[in-house]
């Protein structure tokens, strides 16, 4: 069964069209997987304004950054600032003259928009760094992945195929509990050390509720992970 989709905010809709049950368990029960909707009220009037505008990756080659985020996901090249000769920042994102791709702006209209734009990647680069960056989910990392949202999941799946993309799992598989699986990385970034013992199988077992079989995951040149659904479908 499908939960319905929700609504707040004077009719507003919330595209929560998951496969939960109805009868779902409270948020105080011990029966799992459990959803529960948030009930915050207003946030406080000293945060108006406030939004999050955009996070930074440590890159190994900003070229190919470039390269990936730009030609496999269509973000746009903002700007790029060299600080030094061997220290250099980059912005990125996606045109918001219109989220239906529509919108198109040119470098110097989104660097006027940058400070109200949201979704945002600032990508640095130290050229004398000794090693490679690699995404490495480890206990002391914090970062899981980044969400991307497409039209059609599997339009998307055949591009990054067409395109030599690195990705991870396809749509209709789910995340691997074999810890010498290369799908064990995604377990990890969900921060689930060991996949193979009976918590981590339960807990991947809950992922796979709120509908992870039809997202895909791909990795950018540094192995940072992406998340890609579909805006319209049945998963959450």
């Amino acid at each position: 069964m499908h939960f319905p989709k929700l609504f707040a905010l004077s009719l507003i809709p919330v595209a929560l069209s998951c496969t939960f049950p109805r009868d779902e368990a409270p948020s105080n029960s011990t029966e799992f997987p459990k959803f529960t909707v948030g009930t915050d009220g207003p946030a406080e009037p000293a945060t108006q304004g406030f939004f999050v505008n955009h996070f930074s990756l440590i890159v190994s080659n900003l070229t190919a950054t470039r390269q990936f985020y730009g030609d496999v996901l269509g973000m746009r090249h903002i700007f790029t600032y060299d600080a030094s000769k061997d220290y250099s920042i980059m912005y990125m994102g996606h045109a918001q003259g219109g989220r239906s791709g529509t919108g198109f702006q040119t470098g110097e209209e989104l660097i006027r928009d940058k400070n109200n734009l949201g979704g945002l990647v600032e990508f640095v680069q130290l050229k004398t760094q000794k090693e490679k960056r690699k995404f490495n989910p480890t206990p002391s990392n914090t970062f899981s992945h980044i969400g991307l949202i497409v039209p059609d999941i599997n339009a998307a799946q055949a591009r990054f195929e067409s395109m030599g993309v690195e990705i991870v799992k396809r749509v209709g598989e789910l995340p691997s509990t074999d810890p010498n699986s290369p799908q064990a990385i995604i377990a990890k970034a969900f921060g689930i050390e060991e996949p193979d013992t009976e918590e981590a199988k339960d807990a991947l077992a809950g992922v796979a509720a709120l509908g992870f079989g039809e997202f895909i995951v791909i990795a950018d040149p540094d192995g940072n992970l992406f998340e890609v659904q579909q805006f319209a479908g049945n998963a959450i």
